[in-house]
């Protein structure tokens, strides 16, 4: 059976089992982190379990160090992909890109089909990597020849790096983190110019949000321009979860990372928001876009 088939027929059984039990319509979580600064209070089992309860039956997970993220194993109701973060230092997050063992990690682990994808890769205007930087364009080709999407980070105070990025390799797939971290207005200056990007929500919520401004007000209805951008590309936005907490310090040596414990709370904010799209473009941004992008 393909790998088209096997999606396609989980697919029909969540939907199915969800509407037996009469629970949530199941979700598409496209950035969840299991990470060495969680096994402490999170066990895989949990970590899994906490999917299970929030209905989301799709979720791309990051591990760091990278093979963590086999400890998490798909049930009956939650299909797991696997992503690869080429962090071989996991402590060293903002100059993994120095690290010239990268690429061939990156290939390799593509390349034992336990992995489908790539990130979250940390990058910043002013930081790196630069745009000619060896380790970086190589895993971004690699990924290509994969069709393995890449989960990419950038910083929130423009749309020009990434920009710069997708533009220079149009043969691979983006998947955009917190919608950049910006507004509706630069998040859609970019998706014009770059048909390879998809946006997704993650730490956009009120715990979160990486710009201070979370996607949706208090009532619930999305913040001014995300509609209307949504409504124009109905097939390029996605949720994530993020359990990452507390986000000022993030893997510390004196406690453990606890964003296993605020994810219900986060399922919830995004939910709400979701209820306010019109039914058709709800299931999109839900569910189905993270779908389709993962069945080719």
């Amino acid at each position: 059976m393909t790998k088209i088939s096997i999606i396609s027929c989980f697919i029909l059984a969540a939907n199915i089992g969800s509407t037996l039990a009469g629970s949530l319509p199941p979700l598409a979580d496209v950035h969840v982190h299991y990470k060495w600064s969680q096994i402490e209070v999170t066990s895989p089992q949990q970590a899994v379990e906490a999917l299970q309860r929030n209905d989301v039956t799709l979720a791309v997970v990051f591990g760091t160090p990278p093979e963590l993220v086999l400890d998490l194993h798909s049930t009956d109701n939650v299909q797991l992909v696997h992503f690869y973060q080429p962090y071989l230092q996991p402590f060293l997050k903002a100059s993994w890109f120095l690290n010239k063992q990268a690429p061939r990690a990156v290939r390799e682990a593509l390349a034992s089909g336990r992995y489908r994808g790539v990130g979250e890769l940390h990058v910043s205007d002013g930081i790196g990597p630069r745009m000619d930087s060896e380790v970086f364009n190589s895993i971004l080709q690699i990924a290509a020849d994969f069709n393995a999407p890449v989960n990419l980070h950038t910083n929130a105070s423009s749309f020009e790096y990434m920009r710069r990025i997708c533009s220079k390799h149009t043969r691979t797939r983006f998947i955009w983190a917190h919608a950049g971290g910006l507004q509706a207005d630069g998040v859609g200056k970019l998706l014009s110019q770059c048909d390879n990007v998809w946006v997704e929500f993650s730490a956009r919520d009120h715990l979160k949000s990486v710009s201070g401004v979370p996607v949706a007000h208090e009532d619930g209805r999305l913040r001014e321009g995300w509609l209307a951008l949504m409504q124009a590309y109905p097939n390029r936005f996605m949720i994530g979860s993020d359990p990452i907490w507390p986000v000022s310090e993030i893997d510390s040596w004196h406690s453990a990372d606890t964003g296993w414990q605020t994810v219900d709370e986060v399922y919830a904010y995004h939910r709400r928001w979701l209820k306010t799209l019109p039914p058709e473009l709800a299931e999109k941004v839900r569910y189905q876009n993270a779908v389709e992008l993962f069945k080719e």
